[in-house]
């Protein structure tokens, strides 16, 4: 019995041209990764956030512009050191100068300010209104000042009007005062301003046990009469007297009993009588009582014997 061979299957024939393996589609995104690493990655400026392009000059970062608050300080300076100086009048004219510098200054630092070339609006604000003040209170201390010359020389005119002038008002006793620099006891001795002063003639006085001032073998008791045809009141505290006997000074002698030298001011119009004491070297002879009312007024002298 023949058995039959199944055919073969015969290799296909090699060829001469070589065979492509099969090839798998490459993803994009791998593409994508190798194209950026192979193109270099561009520079950047230092402190930049954008790349700069190849080839392009990189130029250095400019530093930052200082604000220019010199000027609004120095306004606020010269305004406060003007307010210092102000507060003394005779210095009225430096506060008058440093205001009127400051503002200026002052002046510029707020329109710098408002150009943001400076920072300090407040500031030169500040130093504009101390300025302002500084000039103001500068006027205030030469009006000060002047009016304090002026009445300064109003009062030396006033002393030299006050010298005392005897007048021919009568007192008490009918006399009148002669047209001398001095007058008797018991006369009127009347000073330019209407101010009038009357000395009674010394009478003995017995002091008491209490009295102080009592150095002198003597002494002797004056009164003294003032009225005030001023027009204004007077002011007695300052009145003080003063005795001498044969060219001798006499010591005042402070009584409990003599009462107390006047305190109240004179009103127009009205009189005071005052007693001083005085211990004297004689008894007898010449005597000369001084009469000074206030710094205003001259000596009103009176004259007699004892």
């Amino acid at each position: 019995m023949t058995t039959v061979q199944p055919p073969r299957h015969r290799a296909p024939a090699e060829t001469s041209a070589p065979v492509e393996p099969p090839t798998m589609p490459i993803p994009r995104a791998a593409l994508d990764a190798a194209r950026a690493a192979a193109v270099p990655a561009p520079r950047r400026a230092p402190g930049a956030g954008m790349p700069l392009m190849p080839g392009v000059p990189v130029m250095p970062p400019q530093p930052p512009v200082a604000p220019r608050n010199g000027l609004g300080i120095a306004g606020l300076v010269l305004g406060l050191c003007g307010l210092v100086v102000g507060l003394i009048p005779l210095f009225g004219i430096g506060a008058i100068l440093l205001g009127i510098v400051g503002l200026v200054l002052g002046l510029v630092g707020v329109q710098r300010a408002r150009r943001r070339v400076a920072t300090n609006t407040r500031t030169a604000v500040s130093g504009v209104v101390a300025c302002v003040l500084a000039v103001a209170l500068g006027i205030t201390g030469m009006v000060i000042v002047a009016n304090a010359v002026t009445q300064l020389g109003e009062d030396l005119s006033a002393i030299g009007a006050t010298t005392p002038a005897a007048s021919g008002t009568p007192d008490t006793s009918g006399a009148s005062a002669p047209a001398t620099s001095a007058v008797g006891f018991g006369q009127t001795f009347t000073y330019a301003d209407g101010l009038a002063v009357t000395v009674d003639r010394p009478t003995a006085y017995d002091p008491s046990s209490y009295a102080a001032g009592h150095t002198n073998p003597h002494a002797f008791q004056v009164t003294v009469r003032v009225t005030n045809n001023t027009g204004r009141a007077f002011d007695p505290t300052l009145l003080s007297v003063a005795m001498s006997t044969a060219g001798a000074p006499s010591s005042q002698v402070f009584d409990s009993e003599m009462g107390l030298p006047p305190q109240n001011q004179l009103q127009p119009g009205r009189s005071l009588t005052y007693d001083v004491a005085f211990s004297t070297t004689t008894d007898a002879g010449e005597a000369q009582v001084d009469v000074v009312p206030s710094f205003d007024h001259e000596h009103a002298v009176f004259t007699g014997s004892l």
